[in-house]
């Protein structure tokens, strides 16, 4: 008969080396599904010639990959893509650091207005795109009306090339601006009041204070953000889509559209599938810099 000691030793070692991996084995299957096993067929299909209208899909090696880099529509989205990332994440991160100091401080309203610049964020990006074709509708749109009350002329927002990939960023820069703000502020919130009244009695100011203080102390928090926000920028595809659809003349087509495009519209999986790990390849390429040049600046102590 097995006593209540070995019973106790058996029950102690299921929870400590098996109970672990069965309460992570279901998260595991997921990822597995959702993501490994489609990155790895998707790199397979990269090399085939591979259609939904022949039965057959022929090995053809790296020339899927050949005709990405050859085609200059691909090489019209991959710059848009890097006007998209440039024109959104540095100016949404310092509305998003700004926002976060200001509403930091003992101001009247402060969690009327932590809400005001989080709303965006749980709003759809689908239902608010569709209200800014509206507001930058150019005969009803909000926008051109302000615009003419002014004494100014309207402007066609979407439909002229030359300010389209302009719009599509203001909106950008507006609906992920509170997430990011709502990251700066918990790290604000965590840095030791003691450092600033420390300071302040060394006779430091405003400036200083924020300067050799409050930004030392962000860097976790802004290396965090800078990193997603420029992935995130590089995969941007729903809110192009619905406001512009990557017109006009292509003037907002951006890498993932392209690459829908060629899968869902032209029914080319392999050559989509090759731009995708092309894109994969640039965020990992972009990331990799971005940690080797300010992730050694970065201590979580």
């Amino acid at each position: 008969m097995v006593s209540i000691e070995t019973r106790r030793y058996r029950a102690y070692r299921f929870q400590r080396n098996v109970a672990p991996y069965i309460f992570i084995l279901p998260g595991t299957v997921f990822y597995l599904m959702v993501t490994i096993i489609p990155m790895i067929v998707g790199f397979w299909m990269s090399f085939h010639n591979w259609t939904i209208i022949r039965p057959a899909k022929p090995w053809i090696g790296i020339a899927n990959y050949q005709k990405v880099l050859a085609n200059p529509v691909f090489w019209t989205a991959m710059r848009n893509t890097l006007v998209y990332t440039v024109g959104v994440v540095p100016f949404q991160m310092a509305l998003a650091l700004s926002a976060a100091v200001l509403l930091n401080t003992q101001i009247r309203g402060r969690t009327f207005f932590r809400l005001l610049y989080y709303l965006p964020v749980v709003t759809p990006l689908s239902i608010a795109a569709v209200i800014w074709t509206w507001i930058y509708n150019p005969n009803l749109g909000l926008l051109n009306w302000f615009l003419r009350s002014l004494g100014f002329g309207g402007r066609d927002w979407l439909g002229d090339p030359k300010i389209a990939m302009f719009s599509v960023i203001i909106v950008a820069i507006w609906s992920g601006l509170g997430y990011r703000m709502v990251i700066f502020l918990a790290a604000l919130q965590g840095i030791p009041d003691t450092y600033y009244e420390a300071a302040m009695i060394d006779g430091a100011g405003r400036f200083e204070l924020f300067r050799f203080i409050t930004m030392p102390l962000l860097k976790p928090a802004t290396l965090y953000v800078l990193i997603t926000s420029v992935i995130g920028s590089f995969q941007v595809f729903g809110l192009v889509n619905v406001l512009t659809g990557g017109g006009p003349l292509d003037a907002t087509n951006v890498l993932v559209m392209w690459i829908h495009r060629r899968a869902f519209g032209d029914y080319q999986f392999g050559e989509a599938a090759a731009a995708s790990f092309v894109l994969f390849a640039l965020v990992l390429a972009v990331t990799a810099i971005q940690w080797r040049i300010l992730g050694r600046e970065v201590s979580y102590e």
